[in-house]
């Protein structure tokens, strides 16, 4: 065989079967990083983008129910009372419509800030509501010496949004 530049073109035995398994090695390495690599940047980008979500729905129910308090801030229209389904505090605008006296519930319940109006005799249930924004938790609470509603709402997994709102009206 000849010499070119004192290297021989000749093959030695097994020689290039080892190169092409150490090559073929080499991809399938390179392919599971690569592999590996995207099922990361995937899962990175449901998790922000949950996280976003659920930020804005935290965002939705806290600028409703912050913008309903501003609304109605007319002396004897808002109350927090237990409402009765669960029990727990809402908040209840009461409004005078066409001569009509209504009062508008928002409360939580399984999972959902719910807005339900009624005639101010009756109370709301869930068939009847209107869903605002999908959050775990849910607080309010009125303290009348100070003229203040602090609402706190939450969703698991991200820092809770919380308000006090001072209430003008007496």
């Amino acid at each position: 065989m000849k010499k070119v530049l004192n290297i021989s073109l000749r093959q030695e035995k097994g020689r290039a079967l080892i190169e092409t398994l150490s090559v073929v090695l080499l991809l399938v390495l390179l392919g599971a990083c690569c592999l590996s690599l995207s099922l990361s940047t995937f899962k990175t980008y449901q998790r922000l983008n949950d996280s976003r979500d659920k930020t804005s729905e935290l965002r939705i129910a806290s600028s409703f129910l912050t913008s309903k308090i501003r609304q109605n801030d007319i002396a004897g229209s808002i109350e927090v009372k237990p409402e009765p389904i669960t029990g727990n505090n809402a908040l209840v605008i009461y409004e005078n419509i066409n001569g009509e006296s209504y009062a508008t519930w928002i409360y939580h319940n399984s999972g959902c800030l719910m807005e339900s109006l009624v005639l101010s005799h009756e109370t709301p249930t869930p068939d009847i509501s209107q869903i605002i924004a999908k959050v775990d938790s849910f607080q309010i609470d009125y303290n009348y010496e100070e003229n203040q509603i602090f609402t706190s709402v939450g969703i698991d997994g991200v820092r809770p949004y919380s308000n006090i709102i001072k209430v003008r009206s007496k």
